[in-house]
Formats: structure tokens, C-alpha cells, sequence
């Protein structure tokens, strides 16, 4: 069982003082504010429902990680708690990881992917002469043509975005894996995204291209609030990651690169960007053998030395 080390030997006072050391250190490594956010929320919520952990710490650990019915639940909570135990021992806070010997792979899960229709339905039924409402039709093309990160688009910089070239920077720090991209932008994709930048007011002095209302940054669960507010308006659910998966897929479906597909998404590995191909159907296939089959060419020469 893991046990507690002095406070004399600890530089916190408690778990939560713990916790926002953590969370600079992570901070300044360059996570994510979506990453940060998830480990702030998880972490938090722990705490509030066992206050005495570092009294006992396995016991609290394993009722909270146990508590979810939904699988991807589960391994949130088991997956951001491994980090913080983590952090705990190598600042002494703690002896052991009571999270040592707890496994968890990630689920698997398919994304629902919506439909060009779908998409279309859900603009359609944005009041864009709202500026929330406006903000999100053109993040949502934003996310069509790119296949961009909910995080990522939330940390876009008006000077990510060249006008000239289409060209749009996604900054290292602002991406999963840590590593930047630049991504070509549509030309009428980019012409509302311009306009969008337009409607900034001057005393915001705002450097996002999706700021608030207020000109401050768009947090990624206040965007994924929105569009839940939208989709319960329409009785349909959408959600972003499922856009993502529709550009790659269409993406991939038109141009039949998997490496290119990749760089578009910002995949550090094409293993990932393969698991695209589970959207592609029979029809994909007999369109993709009909122009690369090797035979038809072997038989057209067949008939031109015949002729």
C-alpha cells in the first residue's frame, strides 16, 4: 500500500497544492490548454470525492477509476491518474503509485462519422448574425477543410493564418503530438475566415482568430459546449472529432495518399492514419481497383499489338 511521506519532506501543503504544481510544470512542457484542462477536470473531481487521498491512497484510487459504466470513462480517469501519482512519487509526496499494476488499453471506438448532409443541416441551422453562432459556422468549415483538432482550432493565431498563400500554421504547442504542420486552407474557406477576422473589435487587441466575445481565448469545452447546444436544438448529434474523421476520409477517398492524409491530420505515425480506411466501403474499392488494376493495362497493350 502506497504511504504517505512527512509534509516536512514535501514542499505542498496538500493534493490540491500538488495539483497546481503539476499543472504549471506540465504548462511549461508545452501540454495542450485541452490536455491541461482534462487533467485539471479529472484530477479535481477525484479530490472532491476523496479529500483524505494521501491518507490512503489505493483505497480512494481504485472505487473512482472502477466508477464509470462508459469504457473511455475509465481509461481517462485511469490514464490521467497514472500521470499524477507519477508526479506525486518524484516529489516525494508519495513513496509508491497506488497506480502501480493498474493496466488499461485504449477502447476501441468507432467515430461517427456524419454525412456531407448532416453538416450541411447543422450549418443551416446556425443563426449566424449571432457572433457565437457565427464563430462556430466558420470553425466549422475551418475543421471540414482542414480536419484541425478541436484544441488546435481553439489555438489558431490570426498570424497562423497566411491570406495570401491559403496556408495555415498549427504551432507545435497547440498540437497532440507535439509536433507543428502547415496545412493549405480552400479559397473559400479562407475567404471567411478572413472575413470572420474582420469582425474583431479594435480595443479586443485579440491575437486569436476564434477569441470570445470578450476577445479572450476560446477554451476547447466552452467550443464543444456550443456545438452540444446547437446539436440539442436540431435533435441531432454532431460533434468535431467526427468532422475530422469525414475530411480524412473524403480526403483519403479522393486522393488515395495515405502519407499526404497523414500530414494533413498531423499523425505521428501512418498506423494511425490507416484506421481511416475502416470508413471506405466496397464502392471506394471497386472505384480504386477500376483505375489501378494492372491487368487493364496489360490487356490494352494486349489489343494494340493485335490492331
Amino acid at each position: 500500500m502506497s504511504a504517505v511521506v512527512s509534509t516536512l519532506n514535501t514542499p505542498y501543503r496538500d493534493a490540491h497544492a500538488a495539483l497546481d504544481a503539476f499543472l504549471a510544470i506540465r504548462k511549461a512542457e508545452g501540454l495542450s490548454s485541452y490536455t491541461l484542462d482534462n487533467y485539471r477536470h479529472t484530477v479535481t473531481m477525484f479530490l472532491r470525492e476523496f479529500p483524505e487521498f494521501l491518507q490512503n491512497p489505493r483505497a480512494a484510487i481504485l472505487p473512482f477509476i472502477s466508477e464509470p459504466e462508459k469504457e473511455w470513462s475509465r481509461f481517462t480517469r485511469i490514464k490521467v491518474l497514472k500521470v499524477f501519482c507519477s508526479f506525486l512519487v518524484e516529489e516525494g509526496v508519495l513513496e509508491d503509485s497506488p497506480m502501480k499494476n493498474i493496466k488499461c488499453s485504449m477502447p476501441g471506438k468507432r467515430v461517427d462519422v456524419p454525412t456531407v448532409e448532416d453538416v450541411k443541416a447543422f450549418l443551416d441551422a446556425l443563426d449566424t448574425s449571432k457572433y457565437a453562432e457565427r464563430r462556430l459556422y466558420v470553425m466549422f468549415l475551418l475543421a471540414l477543410d482542414t480536419g484541425l483538432r478541436r484544441g488546435e482550432l481553439c489555438a489558431l493565431k490570426v498570424e497562423d493564418f497566411d491570406d495570401h498563400a491559403l496556408l495555415l500554421t498549427v504551432r507545435p504547442e497547440t498540437t497532440k503530438t507535439r509536433t507543428g504542420r502547415t496545412v493549405p486552407v480552400s479559397p473559400q474557406v479562407g475567404r471567411e475566415v478572413k472575413r470572420f477576422i474582420g469582425l474583431r473589435l479594435p480595443e479586443w487587441r485579440s491575437p486569436w482568430i476564434f477569441p470570445t466575445e470578450t476577445g479572450g481565448e476560446l477554451k476547447p469545452s466552452v467550443f464543444g459546449q456550443q456545438i452540444r447546444r446547437v446539436s440539442d436544438r436540431m435533435g441531432e448529434r454532431m460533434k468535431i472529432h467526427g468532422l475530422r474523421h469525414l475530411c480524412a476520409t473524403e480526403f483519403l477517398r479522393n486522393t488515395g495518399n495515405i502519407a499526404l492524409t497523414a500530414a494533413l491530420l498531423g499523425h505521428a505515425s501512418i498506423s494511425t492514419t490507416a484506421k481511416f480506411y475502416e470508413h471506405l466501403d466496397i464502392h471506394d474499392l471497386q472505384a480504386a481497383h477500376g483505375k489501378a488494376a494492372v491487368v487493364s493495362g496489360v490487356l490494352e497493350n494486349r489489343r494494340k499489338r493485335k490492331a
